[in-house]
């Protein structure tokens, strides 16, 4: 989480990591609230968690870099306060991956879910400097 200077900026902060699981928690910030008189999150700031999470687990399974290639979040209710999500691993495949993420809230309700399509890439992390730039 340490290298993507958005994640560090939303306070990303991995909690629980195994083969197939992380668990990612995002601190509240007035500066992710959508709604400001009731709280509420950005629904970008919850759709960014939940794609950090998926690839972050990728990047955990796999040492190499990823890119997502497809996204669907799905809002559940309001999201307000801290959040935690979860990412489990459906396929770990050599050119696609996929990954399911639910998103609760502080009381433990589900806010979200997401689904990601993701690509692993040839790089190895910390090797990043090798990877092409693509206009």
């Amino acid at each position: 989480i340490d290298t993507c200077e958005f994640d560090r900026c939303m306070g990303l902060a991995a909690l629980e990591l195994d083969d197939t699981t992380l668990k990612v928690r995002l601190p509240f910030r007035p500066e992710i609230v959508g709604t400001p008189k009731v709280d509420r999150l950005h629904g970008g700031s919850v759709a960014s968690l939940i794609d950090a999470t998926g690839c972050y687990l990728l990047i955990a399974a796999l040492n190499k870099r990823v890119s997502t290639v497809n996204l669907v979040v799905d809002y559940l209710r309001p999201a307000h306060g801290e959040l935690t999500a979860t990412a489990r691993l459906v396929k770990l495949g050599r050119q696609i991956c996929n990954v399911t993420v639910s998103v609760t809230d502080a009381a433990g309700r589900e806010v979200a879910t997401g689904r990601l399509s993701v690509v692993p890439s040839s790089v190895t992390v910390g090797e990043e400097e090798g990877m092409a730039r693509i206009a």
